[in-house]
């Protein structure tokens, strides 16, 4: 999408004004937080508890029933590298789909915000996906746990999370801006999405090496904005490697591109919040 030099300084003076918001970015955040397991025992040990428990029906299935390995040379025989990979795929698929499905009926889940003369509704969106991300620390802290407990490969990567975890930051809080906006005009959104993310899930590399893909079918993982995420996650995490720069800078240029038209769908749509509402 082309933006002309008055939109960009449009869309920068649009971010600082959310950034005098801050606050109340802070305070939806932690209500959001709080309200996912209110009145549950257990509270936030759910976010890890969910996961774990599709982590061991995953690992029984692809590595009990059908013995796959992940092929890592000396690590080859390594059943437990097999198990990590896996959770390490599906944390930052869970950010993902948590995000743009609960966008889908954010504008029309806070009316009394919508109906609002002066509130800046792009902080709605911005919430949730920093919730999503909070919620899944847990399992993320687990992670690397894991990884040093069972794997032997360098831990001086582990300090490069927060630079790949700034790709999946930007893709999440992309789409989130568009299908909230979305979502309030067209309410089908939430059942047809939800289709998409289910299939996104199996073509994403969570259970499998994208070198397992046949060749001819190989593009179709590369259009996949969650392939390099979900690579680069696992190699600085759990191998232990660098930042491959090429593969982070298309990541990164895609995700800020699908931000910055995200944000237009949402500038342009929210003019009618008040009526579909």
């Amino acid at each position: 999408m082309y933006f002309s030099i008055k939109e960009r300084i449009g869309f920068i003076a649009n971010l600082s004004y959310i950034w005098k918001y801050r606050e109340l970015v802070y305070r939806l955040t932690w209500r959001d937080l709080m309200s996912r397991y209110k009145g549950s025992y257990l509270g936030f040990a759910w976010s890890v508890l969910n996961p774990l428990l599709m982590l061991f029906v995953y690992s029984f299935i692809f590595v009990i029933v059908f013995k796959l390995k992940w092929d890592m040379g000396a690590h080859d025989e390594n059943k437990t590298l097999y198990t990590l990979m896996i959770f390490g795929g599906l944390i930052p698929f869970y950010i993902f789909s948590e995000s743009v499905n609960r966008s889908l009926t954010l504008i029309s889940g806070n009316p009394n915000y919508v109906k609002k003369v002066v509130f800046p509704l792009e902080i709605l969106p911005i919430s949730l996906v920093i919730a999503t991300v909070i919620n899944n620390l847990l399992g993320l802290l687990l992670l690397v746990i894991a990884k040093l407990l069972f794997l032997q490969t360098s831990t001086w990567s582990l300090l490069l999370i927060p630079v790949v975890l700034l790709p999946l930051f930007l893709l999440s809080l992309g789409l989130a801006l568009a299908f909230s906006a979305l979502g309030a005009y067209i309410r089908d959104l939430t059942h047809s999405i939800g289709i998409l993310v289910n299939i996104l899930f199996y073509m994403s590399p969570i259970f499998y090496q994208v070198s397992m893909v046949p060749e001819s079918f190989r593009f179709i993982m590369h259009i996949n904005p969650l392939t390099s995420i979900i690579e680069q996650w696992r190699d600085v995490i759990l191998l232990g490697k660098g930042i491959n720069y090429a593969d982070y800078g298309a990541s990164l240029i895609t995700s800020l591109i699908v931000l910055c038209i995200g944000y237009a769908v949402f500038r342009y749509l929210r003019k009618g919040f008040s009526d579909v509402i």
